[in-house]
């Protein structure tokens, strides 16, 4: 099942609303709930430690995280995957202090490894691949850019298809995967690690 989730970053652009089409059902991940809501959508629950919320709304169902040792973003989707939801769509994570934004990066390298997520940022979207997902192919407009970052140690990257092809090379969170581009055709990209692919728009 898929989910969508709001964090509590900056407000997406109305283009990105209007490309995810329905945005159901969604879960508001501590403040991003507020934010959700304070744009007219239907919030189906707030999960989170709960302490960015608004108060003042009270109507909607919230649901105490405690455990201090992850980030709101990682316990709500821990949370939802017991409820059987195994694909994320999440907006909201850009903007806020630097801790939180980076913090999101760790959430996609902590996560279980089968789940399949997206962020989506002002200006590109977010892919996170592992090795349990298998390889992941998409299509590129020539010269369309694209950056590819090792979240955990990879030993055998693989990206085909693209300006720079890399065949069986070893990454580490580092720029070598930086701003890459396409040539017109099919790219696939697979490797023994987790990796964050970011398309930018």
């Amino acid at each position: 099942m898929r989910a969508f989730l709001w964090c509590n970053g900056e407000l997406p652009s109305q283009e990105i609303i209007d490309n995810l089409g329905e945005i159901s059902p969604l879960f508001g991940v501590d403040g991003g709930g507020n934010k959700a809501n304070s744009l007219g959508f239907e919030v189906k629950e707030i999960l989170g430690d709960l302490d960015s919320i608004d108060n003042n709304d009270s109507q909607t169902k919230r649901t105490l995280l405690e455990n201090q040792n992850f980030s709101d973003l990682t316990k709500t989707i821990n949370e939802l995957v017991k409820r059987g939801f195994s694909e994320f769509e999440i907006l909201g994570v850009d903007g806020g202090d630097t801790g939180h934004m980076l913090g999101v990066w760790g959430s996609l390298a902590e996560l279980p490894d089968d789940l399949v997520i997206r962020l989506y940022h002002q200006n590109s979207t977010t892919h996170r691949i592992t090795s349990k997902l298998g390889s992941f192919e998409f299509e590129m407009g020539k010269d369309k850019v694209f950056s590819v970052f090792a979240l955990s140690k990879c030993q055998n990257l693989y990206i085909k298809g693209a300006e720079w092809e890399i065949f069986n090379e070893e990454l580490d969170l580092s720029t070598k995967g930086l701003h890459n581009k396409g040539l017109g055709d099919p790219i696939t990209i697979s490797g023994d690690g987790i990796l964050a692919l970011i398309i930018e728009n």
